[in-house]
C-alpha cells in the first residue's frame, strides 16, 4: 500500500514517509502530520480518527487497531511490534468473535491519546481509554492499562512507574527544528 495511501488520507503533511508495505484501513479518517513515518508491516485501522503528529514514527510490525479515536502527538516513537488497541471484547455473557451476530457479541471502545515526546517500547500493548503523558517512556514488553504521568518511565505487566526522565532543554528543541529531513531514512 504505502505511497498509495497518500491521496486517500484526510490530511498528509510535507515529508511524510509511507513505506511500501505499510497498510491502513479507513484512511479517510487519518491525518498524518509533517515528517511522520509509517514503516513496513505496520497495520493501522484509522477507526473514528487517527492523528499522527510531526516527526512521529510507527515502526515495523505495529498494530493500531481502530474503532475509536487515536491521537499520537509530535516526536512519538512506537517501537517494533507495539499494539495500540482501541477496543476489547466484553466477555461476561458474550462471545468474543467479530463476525457473528451483533446480539451475541459486545465490544468496548476507548480513545487513546499519546502526548508529545512519548516512547512506546517494542512489543508493548496499550489498552483502550489510556492517556500517555508528555515524554513518558514505556519499556519493552509492557502492558499499559492506565493513565501515565508526563516524563515518567514505566515498565512491566501491568506498567509501574520506575523513574522519571529529564525533559529535553529548549536548546535541544530549537536544534531539532533546524534538522534537514530531505534525506532522512
Amino acid at each position: 500500500m504505502g505511497e498509495n495511501l497518500r491521496d486517500k488520507v484526510k490530511f498528509c503533511g510535507k515529508g511524510v514517509k509511507l513505506y511500501p508495505l505499510c497498510k491502513m484501513i479507513h484512511p479517510a479518517t487519518a491525518e498524518l502530520d509533517d515528517h511522520c513515518q509509517i514503516m513496513d508491516y505496520a497495520f493501522i485501522d484509522a477507526g473514528q480518527m487517527l492523528k499522527l503528529g510531526k516527526y512521529s514514527t510507527v515502526t515495523w510490525n505495529c498494530v493500531i487497531e481502530g474503532g475509536a479515536k487515536t491521537i499520537i502527538g509530535d516526536r512519538v516513537f512506537i517501537g517494533p511490534g507495539a499494539k495500540i488497541l482501541n477496543s476489547t471484547y466484553e466477555l461476561d455473557g458474550y462471545y468474543a468473535i467479530e463476525h457473528i451476530l451483533e446480539e451475541c457479541r459486545k465490544t468496548r471502545y476507548g480513545d487513546i491519546i499519546i502526548h508529545d515526546d512519548a516512547y512506546i517500547g517494542a512489543n508493548s500493548t496499550v489498552l483502550p481509554g489510556v492517556t500517555i503523558g508528555e515524554g513518558a517512556v514505556v519499556g519493552a514488553n509492557s502492558l499499559v492499562d492506565r493513565k501515565l504521568k508526563p516524563w515518567g518511565i514505566y515498565f512491566g505487566t501491568p506498567v509501574k512507574l520506575i523513574g522519571m526522565r529529564e525533559k529535553p532543554t529548549e536548546e535541544r528543541r530549537k536544534l531539532l527544528e533546524t534538522m534537514d529531513w530531505t534525506n532522512h531514512l
